[in-house]
Order: C-alpha cells, then structure tokens, then sequence
C-alpha cells in the first residue's frame, strides 16, 4: 500500500480563495461539519471557499492530519474491519492497519464513541485522519466493491482447479486430524474462502484461499462424499471415510447454500476414539463405581444430559462398551449412527421414509432386545416409549439438552411422560459439560485475586492456594488451553426421590434433597478441577454460569 505520509499534506489554497493560514483558524461551526454534503452558501457563511478549505480547517481545529486519499491505494482486507453499512452512516473508512493500531479517515472527528467502538472490537489503537465527504464516499467505493453473487450458472469449474482442490482438501483434512480438531468449517465470503478448525470446542481461522478457487473445493468434497456436484441451491448430508493404518477416520458432511457460495462443514469422527473406557473420559473412582451401578441393572432408564457438543455420544458409548458382552443383545437408534461398534445393532432414523425414535423403538422392542441406546428424547412419544421398555425388563440409555441433572427430571414431565412412568423407571442421571483443560507446556501458577473470587462468588480460598491459567504457546497455538476434560454430576434415584417425582416437587427441592444424600453439583466438581489447576477461572465461569 502506498505509504500514508505521502499522502499527507497541508491545506492548499484553491483560486480566489482565503489564504490558507486564514481558513485554518476560522473555526468551523458543529452543524457544518456534520452536514454530509455543505452547500457553497453555507460554506460561504462560515468564511470558507472550496470543501478542500472546510476540511483543512477541520484538520487544524482538532490538530489531526489531513489525508488525501483520493491518491491511497487501499488494501482489500481492510474491509474486515468495518461493516459497509457503518462505514456509509459514520463516514469513515479504514484506510491502515497494524496489528497494533487502525487509522480511519473520516470527515467528522467528533463522532468519539464510534473510534471507542472500534478500538474496543479490535483491541488496537484507532487513529483518525480527517478526508473530505466525497473522499470518502469514493474510498468506500473502491474498498467494498460488490462482487456479484455466484448463481448456479455461474459455478463453473475447470479442470486445473479440480485439481489444485484436490491438494487443497487432502492438506485441510490432515491439519484438522493432526490439531485433534472435531469439526472443519470452509466458507466463502466476498473475497476469499476461510478455513476454521474446531479445536476444543473453539473455533479458530487457520488459512484463507483465493475465492476463485471455492467451487473447486466444494467440488472435490461433494465427490468423496458421495453428493450431487450439479446441486448448488439445497443443501446436502454425506459422509467421507478415509482409511488408515492405524484406524478409519470418517467425515459427515454437511453442505449448506449460502449468499456468497456453499458452505461446508465436515465432523470428523475418529473411530480410533469411538469406545473408550469410563477411565479414560475421565471418571473419578466414585463416580465411575455409581454410573456402572446404573448401567449394569438389569433394567431401567439412565439419562446422559447435557448441551450439544458436551460429549454425551461419547459417555453413551462407554456405557455400552462397558456392558456389552456376547450374552446380552444391544440395539441402539441414532441420528445419526457417529461411530460403528462391533456386537452392537445400530438403527439410523431416516424420518423422510418414516423411521423416526418412536417407530425404531417399536420395531427394536420386538427384537428380544437387552439393553437399548436411544439417541435422544425428543417427543413424548419417544419419552413414553422409552419409560415403558424399562419398566417392562429392559435397560435403555438415552440422552436429553438440560442445563442439570435434576432438571432432566422436569423436561421428562414437561414432555408429557407421566410421573407414573418417569418415577419408577428413572434410575439415574449423568449431567455433563466439557471444560478446556490449561496447556501443559506454557502452564504458569498464580494467587486468584478478589475480583476473580468474587466472579467465582467465593469469598476466599484457602491460604496459599495457587491455580493455573496457559501463557500460550506453539503447543497450543497461543491459546492457553489444549485438551478438555468432562465435569460431571451423578444424581441417583431413590425412593424418596420417586415420591417426589410422583408429586411433581420443584427442581430446587429435588436438588436440595439430593445434595443433603452427598450429591455433589456441576459447579462444586468444576471448582475441584479448578483448585486442581486443571482448568481455568474463564472455564469454570463458562461452564457452571456462576
């Protein structure tokens, strides 16, 4: 970009105008400087000849340069830093940036909370340089050039790029596999297509390519995925395997159309990682001895609840691992089918054909099932259903989208299961989330100061308590974080439990009754993990909303 300093300049003096010193000091009244465009009568009546005067005497009044930017080359990707529509209502443009600083050309530089704005979102310094309206409003023109739309007669791919794509997607899905990502995003925007990896539930910008090159390699995904490369205007499902010496590793994949050209994201799913043992995702001794208990009885329901993306397929699938033997038959319903395990029968919903939960449910029944994996409750139907199979000898596990494990409870009720069902048939709840764990290499040691314990809503912690936070390092990609680990609650039901149950008692007093049997809250197993210095201050906020 041509260097800024060229293009600033003093005020010049235009034919039969003031001098140039003179306009300078005249001061120039607020009204005027916030018209979009003065008139030459208004300009006449505050003592100025040209708008170029105007405006250099704007410069001189609040001692800020004034640019020429007519003659400033500017650098696409400054459009990223401001919205079009705020750049035409404020008049200003971005016209340089650093990675610690922003200069904005503008014509008025009263407008103060819009530069905090800016400074604030990008956490850099903003500098202002002052331009004419109609320099500006050419400079917007030149920097948020419109980029028609691609239509479906439009995508047009050649056989260079197909193969250009091809190098491109085989590198995508080796960086994501290689930074343990568990999802990949690639989408297009007005300039370019980005790429962002899922790593730890964080979304984070890994590269960005050239967005000539998009169709090619939404292309290439569509043909590994088995999906229709005509279709451009629906969206699609597929799925990829890529096989591997040490374990396959499969991609769903969803394409989605948008404005600017089809978005892809693909979940990788790591069949390598697809059953692991209750040790592994992280079980303490008590809470693993109590979860067994619940999933070897010999019939009942066991809920896994928790947010999307809290791991819950995954506890569902340790579960059955730990169960399943040869003299037991195990169906499950899912949608979709995540992971293959052997010795289980895995039903897929297919709802557009007329196999949803309930009816897959149905027809397992009829299967001389032992214990039954049903992805979610998602209707009462399903909920009836699934109550009804437990309480007539088999065990089912299923999940639910709860905030806790004692309200699961009341969703049940909420769903329309009667208390007559939920009460007898309910053995247990597992409530989980998933917290970031601190980067082991860059892990640094500190004392929480009052204005962390009072976010935590702690009056103190014990002297010389010390936890830990990440610096952020190359390990990490300067995040501070690597990994997650499960914080979960166990809430058993008892007897006493089931009479509440039956009279439909409060969450707060179910959880109150629990807590006074030993039952130990999200939020107390996620200070532990805190204390621990496994987690963070951030974390523990983020997962238990304190």
């Amino acid at each position: 970009m041509k260097d800024l300093t060229m293009s600033m300049r003093a005020p010049q003096r235009a034919a039969g105008a003031a001098p140039d010193d003179a306009a300078a000091r005249v001061r120039v009244p607020l009204e005027l400087l916030r018209e979009r465009n003065p008139k030459p009568a208004a300009l006449a009546r505050a003592g100025f000849g040209t708008i170029e005067q105007l405006y250099d005497a704007v410069a001189a009044q609040f001692q800020l340069p004034r640019l020429a930017l007519d003659t400033v080359e500017l650098a696409l990707d400054l459009a990223n830093l401001l919205p079009h529509t705020a750049a035409v209502k404020h008049r200003i443009v971005p016209v340089f940036a650093t990675v610690q600083e922003i200069s904005i050309a503008a014509s008025d530089p009263t407008q103060l909370a819009v530069f905090d704005w800016l400074a604030r979102q990008h956490r850099r310094a903003v500098t202002v340089v002052i331009a004419t309206p109609g320099e500006i409003e050419r400079a917007q023109a030149r920097l948020y050039e419109t980029r028609r739309a691609p239509t479906e007669d439009t995508v047009d791919v050649s056989q260079e790029d197909l193969a250009a794509a091809s190098s491109i997607v085989n590198s995508i899905i080796a960086g994501a596999i290689e930074q343990r990502a568990s999802d990949i995003h690639i989408e297009a925007t007005e300039r370019e297509t980005i790429v962002r990896f899922r790593v730890d539930g964080a979304l984070r910008q890994i590269e960005s390519r050239p967005i000539e090159l998009h169709a090619a390699i939404v292309s290439r995904i569509k043909v590994l995925g088995n999906l229709d490369i005509s279709l451009h205007h629906v969206p699609q499902d597929g799925r990829i395997k890529l096989p591997s010496a040490a374990g396959d590793i499969d991609l769903r994949v969803s394409v989605l159309p948008t404005y600017w050209g089809e978005k892809v994201v693909c979940r990788l799913l790591d069949n390598r990682r697809a059953v692991q043992s209750l040790d592994a995702l992280g079980f303490e001794p008590k809470q693993r001895d109590e979860f067994l208990r619940m999933v070897r009885a010999a019939y009942g329901l066991v809920l896994v609840t928790g947010p999307t993306g809290s791991g819950k397929s995954t506890t569902l699938y340790a579960a059955l691992n730990a169960v399943r033997t040869p003299e037991i038959n195990v169906v499950s319903v899912e949608d979709p089918v995540e992971y293959q395990i052997g010795g289980i029968s895995q039903v897929q919903v297919a709802p557009k054909r007329g196999l949803t939960f309930s009816s897959a449910l149905r027809s397992i029944l009829r299967q001389d099932p032992d214990v039954i994996l049903v992805g979610e409750v998602r209707d009462q139907e399903t909920g009836v259903l699934a109550a009804e199979a437990a309480l007539t000898g088999h065990l089912v596990l299923t999940s639910l989208h709860t905030n806790d494990a004692p309200s699961s409870i009341i969703r049940l009720l909420e769903l329309g299961v009667e208390p007559y069902l939920v009460a007898p048939a309910l053995i247990g709840v597992v409530s989980q989330r998933l917290a970031r764990c601190v980067c082991k290499t860059c892990r640094e040691l500190y004392k929480p100061d009052a204005a962390e314990l009072s976010a935590l809503g702690l009056p103190q912690v014990p002297p010389g308590t010390q936890v830990a936070r990440g610096r952020g390092c190359a390990a990490c990609h300067g995040t501070g974080y690597l990994g997650r680990v499960a914080v979960r609650e166990l809430f058993s039901v008892d007897d006493a439990m089931r009479a509440m149950i039956t009279r439909r008692a409060a969450v707060d007093e179910m959880r109150a009754a629990a807590v006074q049997k030993g039952f130990r809250t999200m939020r107390y197993e996620a200070l532990r993990l805190w204390l621990a210095g496994i987690t963070t201050t951030r974390e523990l906020i983020r997962v238990t909303r304190a």
